[in-house]
């Protein structure tokens, strides 16, 4: 464990680095998170990457001794990790593909389920028996009583037909040969039984720890109509087109209700759900109504015992009451700090924590309850312990129609906002159902660390402000949402904290679209524009994906596809079609494995622009669209550094 430790944990001591250093320091991914712990505590499973891709580490914290090195990277995408057993490790991970269907060409996105063998130091793929599953990743129950197997359900072809290509992923797509079922799957081969396909009118289903089945949402004649149903009874039925409005997010372990989330009117929020009757009630902790939140799941029942929301870092609270107590003691114990649990054994003996403060990376602890010990796991980026980041504070901005808009606000390190003015990025964020919080921020961090203030608003249509906020964004992807960011922008030069009362705007995915759009609607202050994986065609990637699909809903209430009558109309929010009005300085990154926004979407623009002065287009390889690794994180910044020094020089 020493050997391994001491290789995550390098610092790095210098004077002031170069923007070389700067790009190669802040772009590093190769802190620790996501700690895991097994049902015994003896074992834990970091998110690692010593060699600058993300990998799993796993050391026995109860001998002190490294257990296994995994690397991944590459074409696989990490993303998470738990214990079934102490005998076993199972990794959730993505993969990239392009195939030719019944339907033509089509891009996926595998999601596939690994079991790592302690002892043999194998990896094996679970459900690798069986063909055309896209999501292998669905474990419904680790099977308390039997530590070999696990169950898990997934989407199948259920006739013996031969001949069939691979089409659609959901059973009410590509007619009835598909249907869910569930597996009895060996963690030590992958290999898999079927236990019961449900009926083919089943769309999802959720589980209890044993893997039967509590509740299942139905179409029953194949139409638009859907219903939540529990032992044969319909407990609430609603319409397919408003999807986005109704979701079963699991079962509560506390009380056997199901967690509904409902996005109507006065009913927004999270509700229990009576699997008798149908009934619903606001979900309350301490006589407060949850709200928006998120669950939190128990990893060996996959029941949920807590809940988390963003109010600029993350908060939990729990139902658990073992686990409401030790989050309630350690947050005292470590005063300063916000402290969330992020695993635990099976006996709740030990539990793996995190510690973080505004605008630094964070800590990550193992607590001893029966010791009352706090052992150190190690750093999200152990290579920062001794450089100063930049503050983070926030301000209200008052948005040009009155709406208050939070805004985040980066500083060099050493720095406050009465030494201003400073040179000047406004970095909006992706989603656009996202939002920018007072945390580590890689980007924002590295840019205060050349020089910049960095300007992060979090305009109408962000999550954590509620659903009127949230709302207010809906068919204003390039209009409000846009101006918003402006308004931020020119506060920030009438508070006198821009230099030359000019910026530069940078962004990714969504925050990449607002930073093109940036230079069209804030043409006199945004002297020049960065965007990495962003939309710069919003028609075109909207049509990318299936409309009644879940992802193409989301895309269609921001864009509001029905306020365009014209292909005019549709202009005016596309930088393609207004490329010609460009005459800042321009940088187009894109990553070649992005199935969120496709790359089509930067040759669009690369195409439009071709010619223009200042204008620069570069691929980030075989990167994602989350940047993940230290590789495409340091290009990313090179090349933002570099384009900066000689657009809007900080130095």
């Amino acid at each position: 464990m020493k050997k391994l430790i001491a290789a995550l944990c390098v610092i790095f001591t210098a004077g002031l680095p170069s923007s070389a250093d700067t790009a190669d320091l802040y772009g590093r991914a190769d802190g620790v998170k996501w700690p895991s712990l097994s049902p015994t505590g003896d074992l834990l499973a970091v998110h690692c990457s010593p060699q600058g891709r993300p990998s799993v580490c796993i050391f026995n914290i109860a001998k002190g001794e490294d257990v296994a090195f995994i690397p991944l990277g590459g074409e696989v995408r990490l993303q998470g990790f738990y214990w079934p057993s102490d005998d076993y490790l199972i990794i959730n991970v993505s993969t990239f593909k392009s195939l030719q269907t019944v339907d033509g060409q089509r891009d996926y996105n595998f999601l596939q389920a690994l079991s790592y063998d302690i002892d043999e130091n194998e990896l094996n793929v679970l459900l690798n028996d069986e063909g055309l599953i896209i999501d292998g990743q669905s474990v419904v129950s680790v099977l308390p009583d039997d530590d070999r197997h696990v169950m898990l359900a997934a989407v199948s072809v259920n006739t013996s037909q031969s001949g069939h290509s691979l089409g659609s992923i959901r059973p009410d797509r590509g007619g009835t040969a598909w249907s869910i079922a569930t597996f009895k799957t060996r963690l030590d081969n992958g290999k898999s039984r079927r236990a019961r396909t449900l009926l083919k009118s089943t769309l999802s289903a959720w589980f209890d720890a044993e893997g039967d089945v509590v509740a299942e949402i139905v179409s029953p004649d194949r139409s638009t109509r859907r219903e939540l149903r529990s032992n044969n009874r319909t407990l609430f039925m609603y319409d397919s087109a408003s999807a986005n409005d109704f979701a079963v997010l699991g079962l509560d372990q506390a009380s056997g209700k199901l967690i509904i989330f409902r996005d109507v009117g006065d009913e927004d929020g999270l509700y229990f759900m009576s699997l008798e009757d149908g009934s619903m009630e606001p979900i309350r902790l301490a006589g407060v109504d949850v709200g928006r939140a998120n669950p939190v799941r128990d990893s060996y029942t996959r029941s949920i015992v807590g809940f988390e929301y963003f109010d600029g870092m993350t908060q939990q609270v729990f139902t658990d009451p073992v686990l409401s107590d030790v989050l309630g003691q350690l947050s005292g114990a470590l005063a300063g700090k916000r402290v969330n649990i992020e695993s635990w054994n099976r006996d709740r003996s030990k539990i793996a924590i995190s510690a973080a403060e505004p605008g630094r990376p964070a800590d990550y602890y193992v607590f001893d309850r029966g010791a009352g010990a706090l052992g150190p796991i190690g750093s999200a980026a152990s290579h920062l312990a001794e450089a100063a980041t930049g503050q983070v504070v926030t301000r209200e901005i008052r948005a040009r129609d009155g709406l208050q808009v939070e805004t985040f606000l980066t500083v060099p390190p050493g720095r406050t906002l009465e030494d201003g003015p400073f040179p000047t990025v406004i970095m909006p964020h992706g989603g656009p159902e996202a939002s920018d919080g007072l945390g580590y921020d890689w980007w924002a961090q590295a840019l205060a660390a050349e020089g910049y203030l960095v300007i992060q608003p979090n305009f109408r249509g962000s999550s954590g402000y509620g659903q009127d906020f949230r709302n207010a964004g809906f068919g204003e992807f390039g209009g409000k949402m846009i101006d918003d960011i402006a308004d931020a922008g020119a506060w920030a030069v009438s508070q006198g904290l821009v230099a030359e009362d000019a910026y530069c705007v940078a962004g990714a995915s969504y925050g990449g679209y607002a930073a093109l759009m940036m230079g069209l609607k804030d043409k006199a202050r945004s002297r020049c524009l960065i965007s990495v994986n962003g939309v710069t065609q919003p028609f075109a990637h909207v049509g990318s994906f299936e409309l009644e699909s879940e992802t193409g809903q989301y895309w269609e209430r921001y864009l509001g596809l029905n306020r365009f009558d014209s292909e005019a109309e549709q202009a005016v929010i596309s930088p393609v079609a207004r490329a010609g009005e460009y005459d800042q300085p321009i940088l187009i990154l894109h990553a070649e494995n992005d199935l969120v926004v496709r790359t089509g979407q930067a040759r669009l623009i690369a195409s439009a622009l071709e010619g223009k002065p200042g204008f620069r287009s570069v691929s980030l390889g075989e990167a994602d669209h989350y940047m993940g690794g230290s590789d495409v994180r340091a290009q990313v910044l090179r090349e933002t550094f570099a384009f900066l020094n000689e657009n809007h020089p900080a130095r």
